[in-house]
């Protein structure tokens, strides 16, 4: 799991926990990019990385469910000509939403911590059976999450008060 910004990182960290929570078998690796220009080659910027350093991070065969506060396109294009750049699966801003909750938003841009999760399951092979009826649970917190906000007009308490359980 990677991430860009505070909400997609808040989100990120609540999908890495439902990971944990759910599926105890699973090894996440949570990497938070503060510095967008890490991402490019250091030959292309001061604060780029080495392809050594970069797979060192994101590691060289291993999917990365990156949630990014802006447009998915960008990180794939900082990320262009690294090794392993179609790991990298990159959940952003789609122009989805209206006036909505944090969270109804991040939903409908699926940044939100339960699609998140839900996609790191169907991109490790491992879980891909064994993780169904984990998909299934993730899918109808998501779905109680959407209804709560719509009826009431603001997100769960245990969504926006959420914090760090380990």
């Amino acid at each position: 799991m990677a991430s860009c910004g505070d909400l997609p990182t808040m989100e990120s960290l609540a999908a890495a926990a439902l990971l944990r929570q759910y599926l105890p078998d699973v090894k996440v690796r949570f990497v938070n990019v503060v510095d967008l220009f890490r991402l490019v080659p250091n030959i292309d910027h001061p604060h780029g990385m080495t392809d050594p350093e970069f797979e060192a991070i994101f590691t060289p065969d291993k999917p990365v469910v990156f949630n990014f506060h802006g447009y998915p396109w960008l990180i794939h294009r900082l990320t262009y000509r690294r090794p392993a750049q179609h790991n990298l699966h990159v959940r952003g801003y789609k122009e989805q939403g209206n006036i909505n909750t944090p969270l109804e938003l991040a939903i409908r841009n699926q940044t939100d911590r339960f699609s998140l999760a839900i996609d790191a399951i169907d991109r490790m092979p491992k879980f891909r059976v064994k993780g169904a009826g984990v998909r299934e649970a993730l899918v109808n917190q998501q779905i109680a999450c959407k209804q709560y906000a719509y009826e009431v007009g603001m997100d769960r308490s245990e969504i926006t008060n959420w914090k760090w359980p380990f």
